[in-house]
Order: C-alpha cells, then sequence, then structure tokens
C-alpha cells in the first residue's frame, strides 16, 4: 500500500485566529469545522500542501531554538526572497535566511501558538545568504 500525503496536525488555542494567520501570512485557505466559530478543527490548504489544526490547551511554552522547526515547507516560484522579506516586516522570521549546505535556502517562522515553520527553496542565486552559524 503507498502512502499518498502525511499531513501535520497542529494543536492550537483558537483555530479561527489562526486559520487567520495562515491565510495572510501564507496564503493558505481553510474549511474549518463546524461551518461557525467557534471552531474546534480545520484543514488549511495551499496548493497541494495540507496543514491540520485542532483546538486544544495550549502546549507548554518551550524557548525557540532556530533548527528546531515543527512544519516544513518547500516552495517553488520567484517570489521567495520577496516572501521573507514580507515575513521579517511582520515581525515573524526567527531564523535568518540562510543557504544550507545540502543547496536549499531557508528561513523559520512561528505562528501564534509557538510551531515553528521552515520555510525552504532551491535559489538559483543564493551565493549571497550567509550559511548556517551552527
Amino acid at each position: 500500500m503507498k502512502i499518498l500525503q502525511a499531513v501535520p496536525a497542529l494543536r492550537v488555542a483558537d483555530v479561527a485566529r489562526s486559520m487567520e494567520w495562515y491565510r495572510t501570512m501564507l496564503g493558505f485557505s481553510g474549511d474549518p469545522f463546524p461551518a461557525t466559530a467557534p471552531h474546534v478543527f480545520a484543514i488549511l490548504r495551499h496548493g497541494p500542501a495540507e496543514i491540520m489544526l485542532r483546538r486544544c490547551a495550549p502546549a507548554a511554552e518551550r524557548a525557540p531554538r532556530p533548527y528546531d522547526w515543527d512544519v516544513y515547507l518547500r516552495f517553488e516560484g520567484s517570489q521567495f526572497r520577496e516572501l521573507h522579506a514580507k515575513l521579517s516586516a511582520c515581525g515573524i522570521v526567527t531564523r535568518r535566511l540562510e543557504r544550507m549546505f545540502y543547496g536549499l535556502a531557508e528561513f523559520e517562522v512561528t505562528d501564534p501558538d509557538g510551531h515553528v515553520l521552515c520555510l525552504s527553496q532551491e535559489l538559483a542565486d543564493s551565493s549571497d545568504l550567509p550559511t548556517p552559524a551552527v
């Protein structure tokens, strides 16, 4: 039997707030359940990518550490640096844009519930980017 997809399920304090954050910051659309607030669940979609949200008590806070992400999103297209600039201006970038030893450019953002997302893309013009400090 073949697995078609793995979908992260994130525990969030407020499904509506998280859906709005993922829509505004990353362009996801959401299908909540129930359809009217307060929602207990939602499936977020952006092309073939999905993230599930479940309303739960907030997890214990942890100190943010670079390279310790919860969700990894790989992008394609020509707007990756612009996305980094937009999210930096919003104050949610928690790891700078870097050129990784395996050839991808990556940076991290943190959502309102403390989940760290690593955003990555293969960039042809990444020679100007710093490499990881670790």
